[in-house]
């Protein structure tokens, strides 16, 4: 009879546990090579990543994590150091085994039990890739001679725009097919080596991805405070675009005035706007990224030479974020005036206070310093040029 009543205490124990487990997540797993070292849980907040459990590898490497059921996704961070870590997404109850090396937890992890995770790690893996080849290109580049190679950095620069191009087209695919996925939030925030962000808010096209992954999950998580953060970060970019809007229509109903510039040049030369006071200026903004600005550009080469000796000068601004990229498009497309740049993108300061809001964009200024034309083109700017001389 006690053989009996001792299974079912140990059935009743087993089924017991069990039911301790079945309201909780829980993260168990092996990490190879680890004897001794410190696994450690952190749940990742918005300001800084919280240590939440810890454990002591032994030489089977065995490990495990549970907590209480999760009302909202959340990451997590397996970490043996700052440089040597997975990334987890979790919902609810999930319980998910790893499997890693700690040589390197990142290129060695595999798991079961939570898609979410593996969508992370997907989108993990082709940032590397990405990273990778961008600082690959870069090194190429920085190595190369200023004399004579300017084929060779025209190459480089192109294709580190097809890189970009491929990767943001592939986070855009990815955030439209999975617009319910904390992971596509996860996505829309992937950084390169040098911390700028992948995608740009500001862009109309991938605007959109932020703005439709914080309507898909502010209505199934509103209280979730990255949510809330993503929600609030689309209202604050469309907040900003409608105050430009609202400024340019305040500059055009009053008094034209001309606001100082100083920036720098390809060379590392600061220019003034100020310093050409005295000659007829096109003040011009354009982008190495914006084909419509470099058509221009190629029109302006032609006006640029016929008043260039009578007293007419251009002063172009870009609006770029990478210096390579600026740097090879004034080089092939052989620009001959005033090139400079804040490498700000759609945050320049001279954008912001000129106003600008397209590309290409410009503003003709008089010899007295007057602006007496706004986006000219073709051959109304050089009808304008040739009577304000």
């Amino acid at each position: 009879m006690r053989p009996f009543i001792n299974i079912l205490s140990i059935a009743f124990f087993i089924l017991t546990l069990s039911g301790c487990y079945s309201d909780n997540y829980r993260i168990k797993g092996t990490i190879a090579n680890g004897n001794d070292r410190t696994l450690v849980l952190e749940k990742m907040q918005l300001d800084r990543d919280l240590a939440i459990d810890s454990v002591s590898l032994d030489e089977d490497g065995s490990f495990s994590f549970h907590g209480e059921k999760l009302a909202i996704p959340t990451f997590f961070k397996l970490k043996l150091s700052d440089n040597n870590f997975i990334t987890l997404l979790l919902d609810s109850t999930e319980h998910v085994t790893v499997t890693a090396d700690a040589r390197n937890l990142e290129n060695s992890y595999r798991l079961e039990g939570s898609i979410e995770s593996k969508k992370v790690q997907i989108l993990n893996e082709r940032l590397k890739t990405l990273r990778g080849n961008v600082d690959s290109l870069l090194e190429v580049y920085d190595s190369l001679p200023d004399q004579g190679s300017t084929q060779r950095k025209n190459e480089i620069g192109q294709q580190l725009l097809i890189a970009l191009d491929e990767h943001k087209n592939f986070i855009g695919s990815f955030v439209m097919d999975n617009p319910r996925s904390f992971a596509s939030y996860y996505a829309l925030f992937q950084r390169l080596s040098d911390n700028t962000m992948v995608l740009n808010v500001m862009d109309k096209k991938e605007q959109v991805y932020f703005a439709t992954i914080a309507t898909s999950l502010n209505l199934m998580y509103p209280e979730s405070p990255r949510v809330k953060q993503l929600y609030n970060y689309v209202l604050s970019a469309k907040a900003q675009e409608r105050r430009q809007r609202i400024t340019q229509e305040l500059q055009e109903n009053a008094e034209e005035t001309i606001p100082e510039i100083k920036e720098k040049n390809i060379h590392g030369d600061e220019i003034a706007l100020s310093s050409l006071k005295g000659k007829v200026v096109l003040l011009s903004f354009w982008a190495s990224w914006d084909e419509a600005s470099r058509r221009a550009n190629d029109h302006m080469k032609k006006v640029y030479q016929q008043y260039k000796d009578q007293g007419f000068e251009i002063y172009q601004v870009s609006l770029d974020r990478s210096k390579i990229l600026w740097e090879n498009a004034v080089v092939k497309d052989e620009l001959p005036w005033i090139n400079v740049s804040d490498l700000r993108y759609t945050d320049s300061f001279p954008a912001r206070i000129y106003n600008i809001n397209q590309l290409p964009a410009n503003y003709l200024i008089s010899r007295e310093g007057d602006i007496i034309g706004k986006n000219l083109f073709g051959h109304l700017l050089e009808e304008k040029i040739k009577e304000a001389l």
